[in-house]
């Protein structure tokens, strides 16, 4: 009997023991490898990963710098360095032909140990920068540029007509049909190819002298009761233009994450001049008043896993070095339980000055919070002293004559929990009218089973949705149209469309 007794509470006790690991957080390992995502932004204008020995030797470079993660520009200006795209290739020469530089870049980071997360950047509005139209008709420069007239128009003018900033053409998100191309341009990557993540870039207006096709102009008008041409400044009209890009980036990553819930969808962000230090200086900030970019609340509404900051900033002017550190404040302490990962301008910067820029992101804020990581701008030019790039790799990793190095060990990918253990559903649909035709800017109505009701606005197309919702029904409705019930399940998004009854 005593025998049996001790089997029993032996049993009981390793029982104990397994929920106790299991659901019971636990203290990390002090042999764990740290947590900190690292990456390069290897853009498109250098080589880098246009033929497989470049690919070879980007990921020999990223494994010697302790680095984990590549954003990788495979969609230059409205062109593509893959094979499955939508868009024609690339006219770039210097991309081997025939050559899938994602699909080649995937297997040999996802081969490597330990293993190199590849995100996809996609230049997201500019679609060309050449006086001499592309050769492919398909281009969309020349089925929607300078070229087409009416709806078929999409590019972004400025408030004098100008269609051309600088270099490039670029598209305007206040045209629906513009919003909606490029948003198809991701989710073909992502249906596509087995890439961790998709990174947006110039996901912006230009100014607030620019946003003026004639398409959003007639949409501001309609929905305010406006006319003539809204001045730049015009906080409605900022507001307005600020909206649409907020309606990008949210149909973008509904629409992503329903078809692979996995994927991590990020964007590269502003930071210019002074960073802010509370809510009201943001809003005053150059992200949200120059370039109607509101990053901060993509965060806060969940539509976005990863924000970018391009902290570009020289450390040798000690105005920018204090902005640089204004701004990487501001981002560790206001991540709203997603991820900021600081983006030091490395190549503005001596070894020496990039290396303290990446010490001061990796410390954590006054307030304790820390950022998830650093990428690297950029992998083809690495310092403003011409100094070769090897020396800086090593440097990141090795002890060396800069001093200490910012990545002595290896690091793992942070988690992103309400990925991996997800505990808040999404919700997306469309609104439309009797005949079928998308209704533009109209309030949907979503209510769980708590007293609160959210509100969601459809943009140029009829699309609306909500990021964060505890599991469980909702009742959703719009005026003149039919409610619906649809059910919200932890980490997948549910779908529901309206119709108004006129």
């Amino acid at each position: 009997m005593g025998e049996m007794r001790m089997r029993k509470w032996f049993v009981w006790l390793s029982l104990f023991g397994w929920l106790w690991v299991s659901l019971v957080p636990q203290p990390a390992r002090a042999d764990a490898p740290p947590r900190e995502f690292r990456a390069f932004w290897v853009d498109a204008f250098h080589d880098g990963f246009k033929t497989p020995a470049q690919v070879d030797k980007l990921i020999d470079d990223v494994q010697k710098s302790h680095a984990n993660a590549v954003i990788v520009q495979v969609r230059r200006r409205g062109d593509a360095y893959f094979n499955k795209a939508l868009e024609p290739r690339t006219e770039d020469p210097a991309l081997q032909p025939g050559f899938d530089a994602l699909a080649y870049l995937i297997e040999k980071a996802h081969q490597a140990r330990p293993r190199i997360e590849v995100h996809a950047w996609l230049a997201t509005l500019p679609i060309w920068n050449s006086a001499t139209p592309p050769k492919s008709p398909q281009h969309v420069f020349n089925t929607h540029g300078p070229s087409a007239q009416g709806r078929d128009y999409w590019l972004m003018n400025r408030v004098d007509g100008v269609n051309r900033d600088g270099a490039n053409y670029i598209l305007d998100p206040g045209h629906p049909d513009a919003l909606d191309y490029t948003v198809e341009q991701y989710l073909n990557v992502v249906r596509q190819y087995d890439v961790d993540g998709i990174h947006l870039d110039l996901v912006r207006y230009m100014g607030p002298e620019w946003g003026y096709n004639p398409v959003s102009v007639e949409r501001f008008q309609q929905q305010t009761g406006t006319t003539g041409l809204p001045d730049p400044q015009d906080e409605r009209w900022k507001a307005w233009r600020r909206e649409q890009v907020t309606f990008l980036m949210r149909k973008v990553y509904l629409k992503a994450i329903a078809i692979r819930p996995d994927i991590k969808v990020s964007a590269a962000v502003i930071a210019w001049g002074a960073g802010p230090s509370t809510p009201e200086a943001y809003r005053q900030s150059a992200p949200y008043t120059q370039v109607m970019q509101d990053w901060d609340g993509w965060l806060q509404k969940g539509f976005i896993d990863m924000a970018i900051p391009m902290n570009y900033d020289r450390e040798h002017v000690e105005s920018q070095k204090l902005w640089y550190d204004q701004w990487i404040e501001w981002e560790k302490d206001h991540q709203y339980g997603r991820q900021i990962v600081i983006g030091p301008g490395v190549y503005l910067n001596a070894i020496s000055g990039s290396l303290a820029q990446i010490k001061r992101a990796q410390m954590p804020s006054a307030n304790g919070h820390r950022a998830a990581g650093v990428s690297l701008y950029s992998y083809a030019e690495t310092n403003k002293d011409t100094i070769p790039n090897d020396t800086f790799y090593t440097a990141l990793s090795q002890p060396n004559s800069y001093g200490e190095p910012v990545f002595a060990e290896r690091a793992e990918i942070p988690d992103m929990p309400w990925k991996s253990r997800p505990t808040k559903g999404y919700l997306m649909g469309k609104v439309t009218n009797a005949k079928g035709q998308p209704v533009d800017g109209e309030t949907v109505k979503i209510k769980g089973s708590g007293w609160d009701w959210y509100e969601s606005k459809t943009d140029g197309s009829g699309f609306f949705g909500l990021s964060d919702l505890s599991p469980g029904y909702y009742l959703v409705k719009v005026d003149g149209a039919v409610p619906k019930v649809v059910q919200v399940k932890a980490g997948r998004v549910a779908e529901t469309d309206l119709q108004m009854k006129k």
